[in-house]
């Protein structure tokens, strides 16, 4: 009635499992994240058991550092925009700027001084909530106004 196609032989479904294997491995293959499946390389590559992020602290009058909001330290609250902008700006030399914008916006909070730096910690310490800090380097300090 309505015609006589006949189902797909051994060989045409062989071919088609062929091709579909053939896809899957494709980008596997040739090294490429790609349509029509993903390796995913971002995830699926080894990574350094440290971590470099570059952040801002304030320094009360007691010398104790204090951890300041991504609001403070780059008026956004994304943390993906405020540690590129302090890589750029620490890259390009400007982190004395950037640190007396951040210590202008924390005016007014009880602290004496503010820090733009790079901290460098390990990932797994940091993941489970443990002391993670590694190394620090200082790349400018100024005064706050009271």
């Amino acid at each position: 009635m309505f015609g006589s196609a006949s189902p797909p032989t051994w060989s045409a479904r062989a071919v088609l499992a062929v091709v579909l294997l053939g896809a899957l491995v494709a980008p596997v293959v040739f090294d490429r994240d790609s349509f029509p499946l993903s390796t995913y390389p971002m995830y699926a590559s080894v990574r350094s058991s440290e971590t470099s992020v570059p952040t801002a602290v304030a320094v009360d009058g007691d010398g104790v550092e204090h951890r300041l909001s991504l609001g403070l330290i780059g008026a956004s609250d994304d943390p993906l925009i405020v540690a590129s902008g302090l890589r750029r700006s620490i890259a390009g030399g400007r982190a004395a700027d950037t640190c007396r914008e951040i210590a202008a916006r924390a005016a007014g909070r009880g602290y004496v001084a503010v820090e733009v730096v790079t901290e460098r910690h390990d990932v797994v310490a940091r993941a489970s909530d443990e002391p993670s800090l590694v190394a620090r380097e200082t790349h400018s300090r100024c005064e706050v106004e009271p």
